[in-house]
């Protein structure tokens, strides 16, 4: 969930803690992988009455606008400011360039398909988390006659889009009030979540029947495939420790990938499937296609080293940010150690919403 501030930014719905809030009262805002010993170092909503019709409900949201394209700047990083503390990772634009790197990394790991649920024909669609809104994008041009709407906490998405599609600043954990679509899209919302069956639950009942939900995740686990061999990186391990401690500490768990397929049987999802993925994080792999991916990966865990923890460290662990600095750049060494074979599993896990 995550920067060019889009001056149409619409905000949303009063963040006043005694005021019940609801997602969608927002105004739209305008396999081959063997050792290689040589590897290299390579519209408005059509009457959509989830946005309300009150026009001093309107005024009230317009009046925050400034309040929602206000970051928070820290240790040289800038992060939402809208509901401040709910979503730990920068919003800049070092990070949106991630994002997007790491969108190129999904599609060339799922072979270039933006969605693995059986779906067809999807008249209403949500992406939960959009941030630059690049797979919302894609989306949208792929299917151009289904109405797309992409929900962030941070207005960081492009102001040229598809016409089918809609961008909305908001905030996935409150009461959703959209109606119903025929496909809810979840990726890359571990660290970030505080009630995952609740979440799940919410877009369970804002499914048509027969409606699909997708959740795309990495386990946040590093693996060295060749550890009987090389061992572990102590400071990548150090890393990831780190971070799935602060996670627990502010109750927004990492452990996402390896749950959601139970948390969808639990809830009442039918022909729920999981298919996992393993990536390459370096161009270790002697294949070819794999190398590639790797490239590609490598690169978005390098990026990350700085911007994935910096605060969990800093504001939970009460680590100083020399001392994350250091961390992180024995981190990114480790990376590009040609003697760990490291990788990360992917789930894509689907599920649909039984007819009756």
């Amino acid at each position: 969930m995550s920067g060019s501030n889009d001056p149409t930014a619409v905000p949303v719905a009063s963040p006043d803690p005694q005021h019940e809030e609801t997602l969608g009262q927002t105004a739209p805002i305008d396999a081959g992988l063997a050792d290689d010993g040589a590897s290299d170092d390579t519209s408005n909503l059509d009457g959509d009455s989830a946005f309300g019709d009150d026009g001093s409900e309107r005024d009230s949201k317009t009046s925050l606008s400034s309040g929602i394209t206000k970051y928070r700047e820290e240790n040289g990083r800038r992060y939402h400011a809208y509901r401040d503390g709910k979503y730990l990772l920068p919003n800049d634009d070092a990070e949106q360039d991630r994002l997007d790197l790491h969108h190129h990394v999904f599609n060339l790991a799922l072979d270039g398909k933006l969605v693995m649920a059986p779906i067809k024909n999807p008249q209403r669609v949500l992406d939960v988390g959009t941030g630059t809104g690049i797979w919302a994008i894609d989306f949208a041009d792929q299917y151009p006659e289904s109405h797309v709407i992409g929900c962030d906490l941070s207005p960081i998405q492009p102001g040229w889009i598809p016409p089918n599609l809609e961008f909305e600043v908001d905030d996935i954990e409150d009461t959703w009030r959209h109606n119903p679509f025929s496909y809810i899209h979840m990726r890359s919302l571990g660290g970030s979540i505080k009630d995952w069956p609740n979440l799940l639950s919410q877009a369970y009942n804002h499914l048509n029947p027969n409606g699909w939900l997708e959740i795309v995740e990495f386990e946040v686990l590093i693996r060295v495939q060749n550890e009987q061999d090389v061992g572990f990186p102590p400071m990548i391990k150090k890393w990831q420790e780190g971070l799935h401690d602060a996670g627990e500490r502010i109750g927004r768990s990492f452990e996402v990938a390896t749950q959601a397929k139970k948390w969808l049987q639990e809830i009442g999802f039918e022909d729920v499937t999981e298919e996992v993925v393993k990536v390459p994080d370096s161009p270790w792999p002697r294949d070819r296609r794999q190398k590639e991916i790797g490239v590609y990966q490598q690169q978005n865990m390098l990026d990350a080293s700085s911007s994935y923890g910096q605060a969990h460290f800093t504001r939970v662990l009460g680590w100083s940010k020399d001392e994350y600095d250091i961390m992180s750049a024995t981190v990114r060494k480790e990376l590009k150690d040609k003697r760990y074979h490291v990788y990360s599993n992917l789930h894509v896990i689907c599920g649909r919403r039984p007819e009756n």
